[in-house]
């Protein structure tokens, strides 16, 4: 379809663009052999031009008719190279994945998971893990980290591969004043996110870096090339221009071969140049969705953890408050004890004193000596 479009907005651009030039030699009185008309390779050019975005402006149509044309057609034409290189990126980005899978295996190094979750298959999983029943979560459930690995495996999509290690050490960092040994499933689900962008970012930074040695292998092709027409600045200084589609129009390129070489090069250099640019985007979304995971992940341990606290400091209050009353309650009870003794020795007292007959000198009341009358 974008073939389809191109060759006929072209060829239609030719057409249009030569009438106009005839019809002018003619009115002016010229000969028409002697008039330069638009050849078929410049027509893609232009339409080339328009369709990258760079618009170098060394050639552009004359005719009412013909900018009518580009006008009309600037916006699809964008929009088809916009897919087509879409759809460039993706395959140059593929390309660089196995490259650089290849690189790391053979240097010994860790591959980057790229990790998927299927929410059918984690509903599941919750379900199964919380209350056994399919559909019904229970988000209070606490599960032992070291219970996590089947869990893990129910999930698919290299959660496998994940070590309960990896998710210990992922809730240190995210809760580095305490050792969390039992989590939430609430905060199970942030973690799972926060562990799904950590790896992503790993692996698309791989990918970006690919995509960069991929984007510079192309710059410095165009580099190589135009620089035996012109001076290595001038060569470096066009590159960049055209590959970052700015196009200012002070270089560009002329004859047919560097026409031809400017087709194939502009569409591999800026394709690399959008996988490197969309991997960048993939990376920094990554990293805000890595940071919102953080701080739910934090906010959500540490309200637990100060749940914990206030807990725990209502026991001490209403253990001190029990054994206060304790010790009240035995208090009161010492003394009375001591009050019934000290009854009972008054009462033994004034039986001893009547059944003797002799009135009592001495009377002992509260462990002090009075004297009453006989």
């Amino acid at each position: 379809m974008v073939i389809v479009l191109i060759t006929s907005v072209s060829l239609a651009l030719k057409h249009v663009e030569n009438e106009f030039l005839k019809k002018e030699a003619l009115e002016s009185g010229e000969d028409v052999s002697s008039v330069k008309l638009l050849s078929t390779m410049d027509a893609f050019y232009v339409v080339a031009t328009v369709m990258t975005t760079i618009g170098y402006g060394n050639l552009s149509p004359v005719s009412y008719r013909g900018k009518l044309l580009i006008a009309i057609f600037s916006v699809p034409l964008i929009g088809r190279f916009g897919m087509l290189l879409g759809s460039l990126a993706n395959m140059l980005l593929d390309i660089a994945r196995v490259l650089t899978h290849v690189f790391i295996r053979c240097f010994g190094l860790r591959v980057p998971l790229r990790l998927s979750i299927d929410q059918s298959k984690l509903l599941k999983a919750l379900a199964a893990q919380t209350t056994r029943e399919y559909g019904a979560i229970d988000l209070n459930y606490k599960i032992h980290v070291d219970e996590l690995q089947p869990f893990l495996k129910c999930l698919g999509g290299g959660w496998e591969k994940v070590a309960v290690s990896n998710l210990e050490r992922h809730l240190e960092h995210s809760n580095a004043c305490t050792k969390t040994t039992k989590i939430q499933v609430s905060e199970l689900i942030e973690l799972l996110s926060l562990i799904r962008a950590n790896h992503n970012i790993a692996y698309e930074k791989t990918t970006f870096y690919s995509a960069g040695v991929l984007c510079w292998i192309w710059f410095f092709m165009g580099f190589i090339y135009y620089s035996a027409d012109w001076t290595d600045v001038n060569s470096f200084y066009f590159s960049v221009i055209t590959l970052t589609t700015v196009g200012f129009g002070d270089f560009y390129p002329e004859g047919f071969s560097d026409i031809m070489f400017w087709y194939f090069w502009v569409l591999l250099g800026c394709g690399s140049f959008a996988a490197m640019l969309s991997t960048y985007s993939t990376i920094t979304h990554a990293q805000e969705v890595q940071a919102h995971a953080l701080a739910k992940l934090r906010r959500a341990i540490g309200h637990r953890a100060s749940l914990k606290e206030k807990l725990m400091e209502s026991e001490m209050m209403i253990r001190t408050i029990t054994e206060g009353e304790k010790s009240i309650k035995e208090l009161k009870t010492a003394s009375s004890i001591v009050k019934a003794r000290e009854e009972n020795a008054n009462g033994r007292d004034e039986d001893d004193a009547s059944r003797s007959g002799t009135p009592a000198l001495f009377n002992t009341s509260d462990s002090q000596l009075s004297f009453q009358d006989s």
